[in-house]
């Protein structure tokens, strides 16, 4: 079948060959983010989350989940937490583990087989961002009773790789347990051995399609399009969760960039691949399913640094024009999906009208991943706001493509010099970009004034006349106005200015003699012009000296990293407390997130689908930083980091290509 694709620019039809699908024909983000909400609506408005948990439900909310997290829509999440709750946090439902069975089975004895187990993964997903041990007790339960047996042949069909592999690797997360790493490679071990062609670099669906026993329909190798996709896809997930140091990841890295290179050589020229792999007259024609798994592992991999953009980037833009001009209906269906069944069938119809629950998760997985790569696009280059020495020569930066290797702008030479005060310092620089376009700046201008400073910019050459703003001047007791940061909330227009001062006679139960006496609460004021300010008010008082609070949207919640100050005894440490609106009120600060070290200035991040927390280990006189991907657990990852000497307090923020020119340009 051929096809013509078309995109809808306006109320425009524009159309062009498939053939030349070029990389520079990337949608908005703005386009790829109302797909992903027509995609998803339009199949939710048509099912109620009220299904069983089975594999084909549990495919479409991996990808709603995916939806929830690049959108931030509180309805999707709202959607699988319904269903979780419908099947009791469990997948086959048996208690009776003398019955349990791990062969092919619908019914609540076959806890063991992976489609009853792919439900985890969500599970798991929906505690990270609510903890309650209940939702993740059915699955640790299960895994870790399926560990104990001796048997290895788990995942004997190529399907389960995805249902479970992630499960695994997003336990291992939660309990820190290393025997789910341990059975992940047995488990694959087996699975590789019984069903991938090493000349191939693809998998059989299972045992039974193994060449030469079964052929295509004209004697060739039979790879089924949407098994691939699934070990595709799994590989990414697992990829993305594994720990770096895992002494096996190498094997697991070698078959992912293996079967990327046979996915991306047997694409058709359209972009979509067809059902059996490598023989197009098979079951000729396009399939939605497979094509969006492997999208969404193309584009994972180039967005990670796993595959070569320059070499994949292509194939896996091409495959999303074949999704979103093709496959994707005006309403909102997902067609060409080939129905439930394990290989690509001769003579079977696949229309448009051909849609499914897996096809639609897939779809969003796709969707989900091309967004990324389009805000990488974007804004793929990272800046850091800093100062240096005492702050005397003003404000500071530098740029980095990866996040973790930094380079000093204009010689490493003040960007403006501080004005304001009587000490005329620009600590603690904060810079962030506002609605309206502009770059929004605020700073610490003594060590003892009772107000702030502030500058705008639009290119961070050019800056505004810089403003002193009275923050504590109606607190006579204040000693102290240090740290402020800048958080934007989008959907109300405001600012918030937040900073830590010590004010004299409060908060007597954490009062101490040492460190000069200190003993710090956060403040805060909102603005929607930088004109005009709200009454200041106390922000969070956690209990304890605090300082050093910066805020990042993490969805439809908000994330405070914080400084616990305590000196006696020492803390010195980073914490996260989390709130529904930027103004809180925020929880309890957590335990502490960083080692066994003193840390301060912390600023965060999203860098390579996880979070990074950047911060100033001010005693060994060197920045760290820890990295997360659910915001719970977190790893030291300070090896990676390189930065300009000397670089004190200050903000991570992204800026586009085009900024960084004409920064780079400018030598002062």
């Amino acid at each position: 079948m051929k096809y013509t694709p078309r995109y809808i620019i306006g109320a425009t039809l524009v159309c062009f060959q498939a053939m030349s699908a070029p990389a520079q024909d990337i949608p908005g983000k703005e386009q790829v983010v109302e797909i992903i909400h027509r995609v998803n609506e339009y199949w939710q408005s048509l099912h109620k989350p009220q299904e069983w948990a089975f594999w084909d439900v549990a495919a479409y909310h991996t990808g709603n989940m995916a939806a929830y997290e690049a959108t931030g829509n509180a309805a999707y999440r709202d959607y699988s937490e319904a269903w979780a709750s419908h099947n009791q946090w469990k997948g086959a439902k048996s208690d009776d583990r003398s019955t349990w069975k791990y062969h092919y089975g619908e019914s609540d004895e076959h806890v063991l087989f992976g489609d009853w187990q792919i439900c985890f993964q969500t599970y798991i997903d929906l505690f990270h961002l609510d903890p309650d041990s209940a939702k993740i007790r059915r699955a640790m339960e299960v895994i870790e009773y399926q560990m104990s047996t001796p048997n290895e042949d788990y995942w004997w069909w190529a399907d389960g790789l995805y249902m479970v592999m992630p499960v695994m690797t997003k336990l291992y997360h939660v309990t820190g347990n290393t025997q789910y790493l341990e059975k992940l490679l047995e488990y694959f071990s087996y699975a590789k051995a019984l069903m991938y062609d090493d000349d191939e670099h693809l998998f059989y669906r299972d045992a039974k399609y193994v060449y030469p026993k079964h052929k295509s329909v004209n004697g060739k190798k039979d790879f089924w399009a949407r098994g691939d996709g699934w070990v595709f896809a799994g590989l990414a997930k697992v990829l993305q969760d594994l720990p770096a140091d895992y002494q096996h990841r190498a094997e697991f890295e070698t078959v992912y960039r293996d079967m990327a290179g046979a996915i991306m050589r047997s694409q058709q020229a359209e972009g979509y691949w067809t059902r059996s792999i490598l023989d197009p007259e098979h079951a000729p024609g396009p399939e939605t399913s497979g094509t969006a798994f492997f999208t969404y592992g193309l584009f994972w991999g180039v967005n990670n640094g796993y595959l070569d953009p320059a070499t994949y980037t292509v194939p896996a833009i091409k495959g999303w024009q074949y999704l979103a001009t093709f496959a994707l209906q005006p309403d909102g269906r997902v067609g060409y999906v080939q129905p439930i069944g394990e290989r690509a069938i001769p003579g079977q119809t696949v229309d448009a009208n051909s849609t499914a629950n897996f096809g639609v998760g897939a779809f969003l997985l796709a969707a989900t991943e091309l967004l990324d790569y389009v805000e990488r696009r974007q804004d793929s280059v990272f800046a850091f706001s800093y100062f240096k020495g005492n702050g005397e020569d003003g404000l500071h930066l530098a740029y980095s493509y990866d996040g973790f290797k930094w380079a000093a702008l204009n010689n490493d030479q003040s960007f403006l010099k501080p004005e304001l005060s009587d000490d005329k310092l620009m600590r603690d620089p904060c810079i962030i970009r506002g609605g309206d376009g502009r770059f929004h700046m605020v700073w610490t201008v003594s060590w003892t004034d009772r107000g702030i400073g502030y500058a705008s910019s639009d290119d961070l050459i050019h800056w505004s006349e810089q403003q002193y703003i009275p923050v504590m001047a109606h607190e006579p007791d204040a000693r102290n106005c240090w740290a402020p940061e800048i958080t934007y909330d989008p959907d109300r227009g405001i600012y918030m200015i937040y900073w830590a001062t010590t004010i004299r006679g409060r908060f007597p139960e954490t009062q101490i003699e040492a460190d000069n006496g200190y003993n710090h609460r956060m403040y805060y004021v909102t603005t929607s012009d930088f004109k005009t300010f709200s009454e200041t008010k106390l922000f969070y008082d956690p209990g304890f000296n605090v300082i050093d609070a910066t805020i990042a949207r993490d969805g439809n919640r908000w994330v405070m990293f914080l400084k616990d100050e305590t000196r006696e005894p020492a803390q010195k440490n980073l914490k996260v407390a989390y709130a529904e609106s930027m103004e809180g009120p925020y929880s309890k600060a957590s335990e502490p997130i960083t080692g066994d070290y003193w840390a301060e200035g912390p600023t965060a991040g999203r860098v390579g689908g996880e979070w990074v927390v950047y911060f100033d280990k001010y005693i060994m006189h060197r920045y760290g930083a820890i990295a997360s991907r659910d915001l719970v657990n977190w790893r030291e990852v300070s090896e990676k980091l390189a930065m300009p000497d000397g670089i004190r307090h200050g903000t991570v923020f992204k800026i586009s290509r085009e900024e960084l020119a004409r920064l780079e340009g400018i030598q002062r």
